[in-house]
Formats: C-alpha cells, sequence, structure tokens
C-alpha cells in the first residue's frame, strides 16, 4: 500500500487511498453512531473503497456496489484492511 502499512494492519478509512479495496474489520464509533452505518449496510467483514471526495473533502464510498456519502468523522472511526 503507498502509504507504508503491511497488508494486515488496521487503518483508518481516511487513510485509503482512493480506489483501493478494503474489508471493514470493526467500528469504533459510540453505539448511537453505529447503527445508523449498519442500516446502511456497513458491516464488518464488508468490502468497499473510496471512490472519491466531495467538494467538501468528505469520502464518498461504495459498499457492495453502492454510492454512500460519510462525514469525515465516520470514516475515521471505520478500521479496515487491504484485501
Amino acid at each position: 500500500m503507498k502509504n507504508g502499512r503491511s497488508n494486515g494492519s488496521p487503518m483508518s478509512l481516511m487513510d485509503v487511498p482512493l480506489r483501493t479495496a478494503v474489508e471493514l474489520e470493526r467500528i469504533d464509533a459510540p453505539s448511537d453512531e453505529v447503527e445508523p452505518l449498519l442500516e446502511r449496510g456497513i458491516l464488518p467483514g464488508c468490502r468497499l473503497h473510496r471512490v472519491r471526495n466531495s467538494p467538501a473533502g468528505d469520502p464518498i464510498i461504495s459498499v457492495e456496489g453502492t454510492l454512500l456519502a460519510l462525514r469525515r468523522e465516520s470514516a475515521a472511526q471505520l478500521f479496515v484492511r487491504e484485501v
């Protein structure tokens, strides 16, 4: 990976380069913030990747083929590993 991390090392989704496929390992967020993510299909074990950033700099991700916009704060709480 370009940022020097090994393939097995978990990293924040915000650290993932654009268009890199990753698998969600865990969500480190308060329970009231986790439920909306789970309802949108962002579940541990799912494959996702950052497609692009919004004009405000928030990530737009693809989860199982569906595009979702996240806030940077939420994306920073998603820990992933490269697949």
